[in-house]
C-alpha cells in the first residue's frame, strides 16, 4: 500500500546548467529571483537561498506566499515567478507548454502532533479513526484530526492507501467542529497550537520550518528517508523545481547551487533526498 512518488532525473544538457557550486557573480540586477508554488517546501527554499547568497552575493531570492502547486505553476507560466516548487512531477500537458522540471526531490509524507508523546499508528487503523467521531488518544487525550480542503493533495495520498479511506475521509468532512487548513501554513499552525492534534504533512516541511510537532510511527516505523528508501515506511512526495524553457540566470544558479554539495547536504537535513 505505499504511496510513493518516483524522483524523475533533470535534463541537465538541455538546460546546460553544471553540477557544481552557484557560480559567484552571476548578473542579477536590482530584481530579486521570485520562487513560489506548493507551502511544504517555501520554508527549505528560502534556506537554500541564504546559502546561495554565499556564492552569489548579488543574487537576492525572494520566496512569495505559498501559492499551492496549480498556483505556482500558473505563476511560473505568466512569468509572474521565476521558478515554481511543485509537489509532484509535471503532467505531460504542463511540459508540452515548455515547464521543464529542473530536477526532483522525495520527502517523507507524515501524521504529526502537538501532543508530547503521540502513539504510534497502523495503517490499517487509519480508516476507522477518520470515521470515529471521538478519536482519543491512549492516555485519553482527544485526538484531534485536521483536515485539509478537498482539493488538496493530501486527501489523494490518504485515499490511495486503501478502499476504506474514501468513505472514512467523508465521515471526517461531515462532522462539526472539525478544522479544515487550506494551505501547508495553515495546517502546520492549526497543528501547533490545537491540544493532541493530528495532522499529515511532510518531513520537509516540519523540520525547515522548526514546528514543535512530534512526528507519529506508522506501523511502527519512524517518518525518515532512509525509511521510504528501503521501503519500510509507506508514504511519500515529490518535490521538484520547475523552470521556464528559457530561464533567467539566477535561476540556474540556483538549481545548480541546490546541486550542489552544500544544497545536497542541507536538504538532507531537512529530511529530503537530494534534487536530481
Amino acid at each position: 500500500m505505499a504511496v510513493r512518488l518516483v524522483v524523475r532525473v533533470w535534463r541537465l544538457m538541455a538546460l546546460g546548467l553544471a553540477v557544481c557550486v552557484a557560480p559567484v557573480g552571476v548578473a542579477a540586477g536590482d530584481a530579486p529571483l521570485r520562487i513560489g508554488g506548493t507551502g511544504m517546501a517555501l520554508a527549505a527554499m528560502r534556506q537554500i537561498g541564504d546559502s546561495l547568497r554565499t556564492a552569489a552575493p548579488d543574487i537576492r531570492v525572494e520566496v512569495m506566499p505559498s501559492l499551492g502547486t496549480p498556483g505556482g505553476l500558473r505563476a511560473l507560466a505568466a512569468r509572474a515567478i521565476d521558478i515554481a516548487v511543485a509537489g509532484r512531477n509535471l503532467t505531460a500537458e504542463e511540459q508540452a507548454t515548455g515547464l521543464v522540471e529542473a530536477g526532483c526531490a522525495t520527502t517523507p509524507l507524515l501524521f504529526a502532533s502537538s501532543h508530547p508523546a503521540p502513539a504510534g499508528i497502523r495503517l490499517a487503523d487509519l480508516p476507522t479513526l477518520y470515521a470515529n467521531p471521538g478519536p482519543a488518544w491512549p492516555d485519553s487525550t482527544p485526538l484531534k484530526i485536521i483536515l485539509r480542503s478537498r482539493a488538496g493533495s493530501e486527501n489523494g495520498y490518504l485515499v490511495a492507501l486503501g478502499p476504506a479511506m474514501a468513505p472514512a475521509l467523508e465521515h471526517a468532512y461531515k462532522r462539526s467542529g472539525v478544522p479544515i487548513a487550506t494551505t501547508d501554513q495553515e495546517n502546520a499552525e492549526i497543528a501547533v497550537r490545537t491540544a493532541g492534534s493530528f495532522a499529515m504533512m511532510s518531513l520537509l516541511q516540519v523540520r525547515a520550518e522548526r514546528l514543535d510537532l512530534r512526528l507519529v510511527t506508522v506501523d511502527g516505523i519512524t517518518p525518515a528517508v532512509a525509511a521510504v528508501a528501503d521501503k519500510t515506511y509507506p508514504m511519500s512526495a515529490s518535490i521538484c523545481l520547475v523552470l521556464p524553457a528559457a530561464p533567467k540566470p539566477a535561476a540556474t544558479a540556483f538549481v545548480a547551487h541546490l546541486r550542489s554539495e552544500a544544497g545536497r547536504a542541507l536538504i538532507a537535513s531537512l529530511g529530503a533526498t537530494p534534487f536530481e
